[in-house]
């Protein structure tokens, strides 16, 4: 979002959490980190650790100041509250809202459900009082139930998903990286999904309605594929990626597909934007809501996915009606698609759903968040 900003002539800078994923640092999300480094900068405190609850008042003034409007994810509005402030916008990146929907209480784990707790309640208030307006595209009813919950009425705007810019002309990969590479350009199909894999430990009982991200849907999917046309040099690519990897392993252990699939290392959002183009249909997620990063980088690339979305009436809008995309509720049904499309037909539907980013995401919604950035300080 930052970057996108700045194109259109606003002076945005991003503030960083401290202790965040390296994973997802600025410097894995661009070739270009030397063209916007001057305008990122790491804050002193955590995401909701007790460092960012406990910080110092004067100190969280101190390193917030100097702008006109604020965005925030995560515990920002606690922040803001404890300021004595009001942040502009919240853009929450968690399904029904970020430490509010982790809350689980186990007796067996009093002291982390007490600290979960504190930070659902302190949200819970801070979204009431402290907060002028949502941002989410979630409709989901495990997202709308918090809000409705709150008496809170988001604006249904997706995120800004990606900053789409150029890759180099060469790009310097380890040599097990190179030969999957390799694999995947003489395979007839490529099945691509980066997902990260949470499918069976979920971190609390209700994590994403209760069912993850089920991505073994693609894998029992892609294996009653195989079966069914007998198809040796069909590969299904997946990532190192999430905390049941394990479990993945062992499913397609079980149904006797390891040689048709393709396990890359975990790789930064830059890197894997570099293989989707070899990618001929994408795995995105499987619990019926709104899709996320994954989602929008294959609609970017031009890369048609599998996704499941429950009720997509209700995602449609005159401002963003829905992308092409292959709506499945079953692994039989992604087995389905596969039978029933070959590569000049998914590289069809591919070609819609790049036109389709180029005309409602990118600059097109960015414009959509500087005029209500615009309409917010025009009310204040």
């Amino acid at each position: 979002m930052m970057r996108y900003l700045r194109e259109f002539g606003l002076d945005a800078h991003l503030l960083m959490y401290n202790k965040e994923a390296a994973h997802f640092h600025p410097t894995h999300d661009t070739w270009e980190w030397g063209k916007w480094a001057a305008y990122v900068r790491k804050l002193s405190f955590s995401n909701g650790g007790l460092d960012s609850l406990l910080a110092n008042r004067a100190s969280l003034l101190r390193q917030l100041e100097g702008f006109d409007f604020y965005i925030g994810n995560g515990i920002a509005p606690v922040l803001f509250k404890r300021m004595g402030r009001t942040l502009d916008l919240f853009i929450p990146y968690a399904e029904g809202v970020e430490f509010i929907i982790e809350h689980h209480f186990r007796w067996m784990h009093l002291k982390s459900s007490a600290s979960s707790f504190l930070k659902k309640y302190l949200m819970e208030s801070s979204l009431r009082s402290s907060v002028k307006a949502i941002v989410t595209a979630n409709l989901h009813p495990h997202s709308r139930n918090t809000y409705k919950k709150l008496g809170l009425s988001p604006i249904n705007i997706p995120i800004l998903g990606l900053y789409v810019e150029p890759a180099p002309d060469v790009v310097s990969f380890p040599t097990r990286v190179r030969h999957s590479i390799n694999r995947m350009r003489s395979s007839s199909l490529v099945v691509l999904s980066h997902v990260s894999h949470f499918w069976k430990n979920l971190p609390v009982p209700h994590f994403m309605g209760g069912v993850g991200k089920r991505n073994n849907w693609l894998v029992q999917g892609f294996a009653e594929y195989v079966k069914a046309v007998s198809n040796s040099d069909a590969v299904l690519c997946l990532f190192e990626y999430g905390r049941d990897v394990a479990q993945t392993r062992s499913l397609v252990e079980e149904l006797k597909i390891e040689k048709q699939v393709v396990w890359f290392p975990k790789m930064s959002r830059r890197e894997i934007m570099c293989l989707l183009p070899y990618a001929d249909v994408g795995g995105s997620e499987f619990a019926g809501m709104y899709w996320g990063g994954c989602g929008w980088e294959f609609l970017a690339s031009g890369v048609p996915m599998f996704h499941q979305l429950s009720d997509p009436d209700q995602y449609e809008s005159t401002e963003m009606p829905l992308p092409p995309f292959f709506n499945v509720r079953s692994p039989t049904e992604i087995c389905q698609v596969l039978l029933e499309n070959d590569r000049e037909s998914l590289r069809d539907t591919g070609g819609a759903c790049k036109k389709w980013f180029d005309k409602y995401q990118g600059y097109s919604l960015a414009k959509r968040y500087v005029e209500l950035i615009e309409q917010i300080l025009t009310y204040d």
